[in-house]
């Protein structure tokens, strides 16, 4: 069976790679085709109207297509469900190197994914809580993490969240990441995999699941760092072989942004939802447990 899987490409991601070449998906019978997106509204329009099967993205984005609360239209009604998740990394506020503390993002652009969903919200809780209430800055929509990095570079934005990646390559050249304190990332949910209920209802999710998985076993293994740095390598395009060793060796280590099942954060998808109904002012018409597919691995 034939698998379209829209992703934000980081090292998050890379089990898909390992899974692909090391043929644990043609072992399942799948045939997937992973596409890396620019943007949520292009990466959630396309899994809801049937572009794409698969999405790995912020739970924030499906639970705010669920509410008809997107930040685009779509063609068919979003019932999106999480079935398993996905690497846990905090995107860090990276900033210009004009910009040397929270206070002088006051009368500046940030940039962000979309203005009501990804990381959005979590964004403006993290500069509320440095002085920052909505008005004192301007979020510009830009896209993913390579498209806000762009908007750094050129200017055009005094700062952004970024990965890891993208903010080594800004720290390289003389930016600056600011440290919250409290850190709004404490107990928030990232990143997962979810599907619609009919995608969800063919054995192809179990067997994408079961290749995945294998994925993320090849990856924290140490004894393939040497294959995951290729790995990289592909799956980035623009990582030096140099960097994926040091990438690979933290994947596989004690710290690693991918864990065992990619499980699923009750509580931390509890607090997306706190946040967002914080700074639109409405309920959601869902409760927690509705997001999760019952495959799904879900900690408290």
């Amino acid at each position: 069976m034939k698998l379209r899987v829209s992703i934000f490409t980081n090292a998050g991601t890379v089990p898909l790679e390992i899974a692909q070449d090391r043929g644990f998906f043609s072992d399942e019978g799948l045939a997937v085709t992973v596409v890396g997106t620019t943007s949520s509204v292009e990466q959630m329009t396309g899994v809801i109207n049937g572009r794409y099967d698969i999405a790995a993205t912020a739970i924030d984005n499906l639970i705010a297509y669920n509410a008809g609360q997107g930040a685009a239209p779509t063609e068919r009604v979003s019932e999106l469900v999480v079935f398993m998740g996905s690497a846990a990394y905090r995107l860090q506020l990276v900033v210009g190197p004009g910009v040397q503390s929270f206070e002088d993002l006051r009368g500046q652009r940030i940039a962000v994914d979309a203005l009501s969903t990804g990381f959005a919200f979590l964004l403006r809780e993290m500069l509320a809580l440095n002085g920052l209430p909505l008005g004192s800055y301007e979020l510009l929509p830009t896209g993913g993490p390579r498209e806000r990095w762009h908007a750094v570079q050129a200017g055009t934005a005094a700062g952004a969240l970024l990965n890891a990646y993208f903010e080594s390559l800004a720290h390289g050249e003389g930016c600056r990441t600011l440290i919250s304190d409290p850190d709004p990332w404490d107990g928030y949910q990232g990143n997962v995999f979810c599907a619609q209920p009919a995608v969800l209802a063919t054995g192809a999710v179990d067997g994408f699941m079961r290749a995945v998985l294998r994925g993320v076993d090849f990856v924290l293994d140490p004894a393939n760092a040497e294959h995951i740095a290729q790995a990289l390598v592909d799956h980035l395009g623009d990582m030096t072989p140099a960097r994926a060793v040091r990438v690979a060796e933290a994947l596989s280590g004690q710290n690693s942004i991918l864990a065992p099942g990619l499980p699923v954060s009750r509580s931390g998808t509890r607090r997306v939802m706190d946040l967002r109904q914080t700074y639109t002012g409405k309920a959601l018409p869902f409760d927690v447990e509705s997001l999760f597919d019952p495959r799904a691995m879900v900690l408290a």
